[in-house]
């Protein structure tokens, strides 16, 4: 974990999930089963995907090199969302939201 929720990054802006170093072109998947509401370049945050996962929860992969997802697609959990950039220092950012609020996604991982 490079950086977790709320934390300042050098920037100066405020993380509203966990960003994550990973392998050059490391596979990012699906968190938990949903419906894929937005797959595409967004902003400065590079290729992102966001998922429907019902109930007013939604999760959010940003940083994303490659997108190997439609939008309406249904996933299941681990199912491929895209690739990490190539590089020295690829990352990758994950947000939960519940009723569009950041939830601190390190709480649920063991």
């Amino acid at each position: 974990v490079v950086t977790g929720l709320g934390e300042v990054s050098a920037e100066g802006v405020r993380s509203r999930g966990l960003t994550l170093a990973t392998w050059p072109g490391a596979q990012a998947v699906a968190p938990t089963g949903g419906r894929v509401i937005y797959a595409g370049k967004f902003r400065r945050y590079g290729n992102i995907v966001i998922l429907d996962h019902g109930g007013g929860w939604t999760s959010l992969v940003a940083g994303l090199d490659r997108v190997l997802v439609r939008v309406g697609d249904q996933l299941v959990q681990g199912s491929p969302l895209g690739r990490a950039p190539q590089g020295d220092s690829p990352r990758v950012t994950v947000e939960l939201r519940r009723q569009g609020r950041p939830v601190d996604l390190a709480q649920l991982l063991d």
